[in-house]
């Protein structure tokens, strides 16, 4: 199983329900493998789950990266190439917007402009694992996961993403119920949440038919279509209900405690 975490398995403060962490219990019982698969960075992935005693194999990143947070050992990486990370960024560029640029670093996540495009309540929460540095010299080097901005405007973002599809390169724009306004992640060309996912299940020989992915945004389309059991979430994005087999409620109800009736079934 694979599940996806924000309006899926932790609610808008980070929070896993016991209810959830009680049903991943449950599942290992009955030897079903547990993973997640989020545009989240890895250090927060990692900080939140292991708080409440839970270290699975996680896909972060939209997909550009996957690792066990068990033992830290890397299972995919998926990075721009250098070509593309310096393409994405003259789109982001040409609207004048000046973005949030991923790699992985010892100590540091994120590397921001002297004036960035995303919001300022962003900035602040990156802090510590954020540094302010040249994002030419960033997109020149191999390392680069992904970009993002938050806090703008619905309609630019929308603009934005149309040259980001004639480019090639995957992305997600969505409301920002965090930081006010609108949100876009752009991940590699070609690279979704899936990658990561079948990276995962090809090492211990689980086919596409066997995984059941839940998730309830347009970053989860692609692993709903592609998994042999998809669940969405209520409220979700209207591609992600429209290629649902089951639905489920949000983590403020719980809802993703009804997976176990759908395994057992």
């Amino acid at each position: 199983m694979v599940t996806d975490l924000d309006g899926t398995f932790w609610n808008r403060e980070l929070t896993v329900p016991a209810a959830h962490l009680a049903a991943v219990r449950t599942l290992a019982e009955q030897s079903v493998e547990v993973m997640v698969a989020t545009s989240r960075r890895r250090r927060v992935v990692a900080e939140h789950l292991s708080r409440v005693g839970f270290t699975p194999a996680a896909v972060v990143l939209d997909g550009a990266m996957g690792l066990d947070l068990r033992d830290g050992a890397r299972f995919h990486d998926a990075a721009f190439t250098t070509d593309a990370a310096v393409g994405v960024l003259e789109k982001f560029r040409c609207h004048g917007l000046e973005p949030c640029v991923y790699v992985d670093e010892p100590d540091v996540d994120v590397v921001l402009p002297s004036r960035p495009s995303t919001s300022a309540t962003h900035v602040a929460y990156l802090g510590p694992i954020a540094r302010t540095g040249d994002l030419d010299e960033t997109v020149a080097a191999f390392g680069v996961y992904s970009f993002s901005v938050t806090g703008r405007p619905q309609e630019e973002l929308l603009v934005l993403g149309k040259d980001l599809a004639a480019f090639g390169a995957e992305f997600t724009v969505f409301h920002e119920s965090v930081y006010g306004g609108w949100s876009v992640v752009v991940a590699p060309p070609q690279v979704t949440k899936w990658n990561g996912v079948v990276a995962f299940a090809d090492r211990h020989g689980i086919a596409a038919e066997e995984i059941l992915a839940v998730g309830d945004g347009d970053n989860d389309v692609d692993m709903l279509t592609r998994a042999g059991v998809a669940v969405a979430v209520r409220g979700g994005t209207e591609r992600a209900l429209a290629v649902a087999d089951h639905l489920i409620d949000g983590p403020e109800s719980t809802g993703w405690a009804a997976i176990l009736d759908l395994v057992s079934h």
